[in-house]
């Protein structure tokens, strides 16, 4: 059964690894959330008060209900903490002062809290994105020796969260998650390929070929658990992402496959994106509509390449890739079908 933490009324924490987790109500977190129960940590997680707990419902995860914007409320919260996993973010927002608000303001207000129960800390790990270091060129990839390239706000944000991150790495055993693309259950941003292809468009970026790298989200969340465990990792960075390179055409023949779908190829001219990429920003600014596309995103997804070397994750702390492409997309639009997303 679910807990309610009390953020005024001190509970005596027990003595197996505690970990808190940000952002526990989404995506990655949730995910996260199942592992680390599965390790058998006492797992708690940080929530607003407003935020949607589907994914946590009758899982034995404490809830802390102070959000980030209180750093003495989060303070409060963290006491006892052994390992802090910052995954809350925003991938959506008005201009870079929105970024910045939600990724790099909110991830200070996080190393603030942690430096008050610095005791009994063991890592602090935040998830950054392969945006900071922006894209390659086709057959060359980005590694942690890249240099930091962003080429939207988002990017920007992700860049200025590390520089926070890494002005508390004198006085906190910390380290920084870069990850590409993610898919997996419960995902609401890659959904737009899968429904695309169950409607039967398999949409190709411009004339020219475009790659990338894509990672699961248990993968992910095994990658995160070991930059987390693992002595070696203190202090550093890591991408963590698929071993395979992937294009557009063979992710959408897989999609296609596991979906039992027939569909046509669509190539999309990149101007044809970056107008109706120029018409959602209009409609997002002036109405608060919420766009799939805006410019920055067409920029991102007309890039000749975004793939990134996961080679020192793999070398370092023994990461791997184990969910084959084409059993993740069928787990993945099983689920979907189950929930009644398609």
């Amino acid at each position: 059964m679910t807990q309610l933490y009390i953020n005024d009324k001190h509970i005596k924490m027990s003595d197996k690894n505690i970990s808190f987790v940000t952002g526990a109500n989404g995506f990655v977190g949730s995910h996260l959330v199942d592992y680390l129960i599965e390790k058998g940590h006492e797992v708690h997680a940080i929530v607003r008060a407003s935020s949607n707990l589907q994914w946590l419902e009758g899982k034995k995860v404490t809830l802390h209900t102070c959000g980030l914007g209180d750093i003495e409320a989060l303070a409060q919260a963290f006491r006892g903490a052994n390992y802090i996993y910052h995954i809350a973010g925003v991938v959506k927002a008005f201009g870079l002062e929105g970024f910045r608000k939600g990724n790099v303001v909110m991830t200070k207000n996080v190393m603030e809290a942690a430096l008050v129960n610095a005791a009994t800390i063991r890592r602090v790990l935040v998830v950054s994105s392969m945006a900071a270091t922006g894209y390659a060129e086709i057959g060359g990839e980005v590694d942690e020796q890249s240099p930091l390239r962003p080429i939207e706000p988002y990017g920007v944000s992700k860049v200025e969260q590390e520089e926070v991150v890494n002005s508390y790495a004198d006085r906190l055993p910390t380290v920084i998650i870069r990850p590409p693309g993610i898919y997996g259950p419960r995902d609401t941003e890659i959904f737009a390929f899968f429904k695309a292809v169950n409607n039967g468009i398999s949409a190709l970026m411009g004339f020219t070929a475009k790659e990338m790298s894509l990672i699961h989200v248990q993968d992910l969340v095994q990658g995160l658990y070991l930059a987390a465990t693992k002595p070696q990792a203190v202090g550093q960075v890591y991408f963590l992402g698929s071993l395979e390179r992937y294009d557009w055409k063979q992710l959408g023949d897989i999609a296609s496959k596991v979906m039992n779908k027939k569909t046509i190829t669509l190539k999309i001219p990149h101007f044809i994106l970056f107008i109706a990429g120029y018409i959602c920003q209009f409609l997002e600014s002036v109405f608060g509509m919420d766009v799939a596309l805006n410019k920055d995103r067409a920029y991102r997804i007309t890039r000749p390449s975004w793939y990134c070397s996961s080679a020192k994750a793999a070398r370092e702390l023994g990461f791997e890739q184990t969910v084959p492409i084409e059993d993740g997309f069928r787990q993945t639009v099983e689920w979907y079908r189950a929930k009644e997303w398609l």
